[in-house]
């Protein structure tokens, strides 16, 4: 905990993931951290040290409110909402990266050559190990 303070925060249950404002704390904060990226850009410093500050200062805000979001309090109904809710964005991200490697598949086979972004691929390969992992964790601790 650096600045920011878990009790300012609730989780986000709509529109994506991460904090949602609780208090006026928080409300500050984030004024705050907007304030400041909006000072970087306007002051007169050339481009690549404006980027430098303002990459600096998206890595401390990350850090910051990373370890927000680990500790925001929920309840055992909270934990089951956000698992479920979870599990059903996985499976929505997971089939619109299978139908867009299929369509990368086919627009390229087309034009006689094979491709698929690597990075699609690799979402599928990450998300299938950290599922396997996690199985595995869960069983070996039951």
């Amino acid at each position: 905990m650096i600045i920011a303070r878990p009790e300012w925060f609730g989780i986000r249950k709509y529109g994506g993931w991460g904090i949602s404002i609780k208090t006026w704390q928080g409300a500050v904060y984030i004024a705050g951290v907007v304030s400041f990226l909006v000072l970087i850009q306007l002051t007169p410093l050339n481009t690549e040290q404006r980027a430098i500050i303002t990459g600096a200062w998206l890595i401390f805000v990350f850090i910051d409110l990373f370890d927000v979001m680990w500790k925001v309090k929920k309840d055992k109904r909270e934990y089951l909402h956000e698992a479920i809710a979870e599990r059903n964005a996985a499976w929505a991200m997971m089939t619109i990266l299978v139908i867009g490697i299929l369509t990368e598949l086919l627009y390229n086979a087309m034009q006689k050559k094979i491709y698929v972004d690597p990075f699609m691929i690799t979402a599928l390969i990450i998300g299938a190990i950290v599922k396997s992992i996690t199985y595995y964790k869960l069983e070996k601790e039951a």
